[in-house]
C-alpha cells in the first residue's frame, strides 16, 4: 500500500479517510443497479485488500488535489462528491 505523505497533516487526512470509508460503506449499501460497475465487483461485506486500497488512494488523491483549497460545504459532501466521481469513472 502506499504510504501517505499528509500534504494537510495527519489530522486533515484522518478526517478524510473516515469520510472516504464512510462513503464507500454507504455506496455498498445501495442496490446493485445504483452503482457503478467497477465498484460492484467489489461488494464483498467484509474488507478486502482491494476496499482497503481503494479507501487508501481515494484519500491520498483527494487530499493532494485539496490541499490550500478551502471548503464551502461540510466535509462529507465534499468527499462524497469526490468519491463518486472516482468509483463512476
Amino acid at each position: 500500500m502506499t504510504t501517505p505523505a499528509f500534504p494537510n497533516g495527519f489530522d486533515s487526512w484522518q478526517k478524510t479517510h473516515f469520510e472516504v470509508v464512510e462513503v464507500l460503506c454507504y455506496i455498498r449499501e445501495l442496490d446493485e443497479e445504483k452503482q457503478p460497475k467497477n465498484f460492484s465487483e467489489m461488494i464483498d461485506r467484509t474488507a478486502t485488500k482491494e476496499m482497503y486500497e481503494l479507501a487508501l488512494n481515494l484519500t491520498n488523491k483527494y487530499e493532494e488535489q485539496s490541499q490550500g483549497h478551502k471548503t464551502e460545504r461540510s466535509l462529507f459532501d465534499e468527499i462524497e462528491e469526490f468519491v463518486w466521481t472516482e468509483v463512476k469513472g
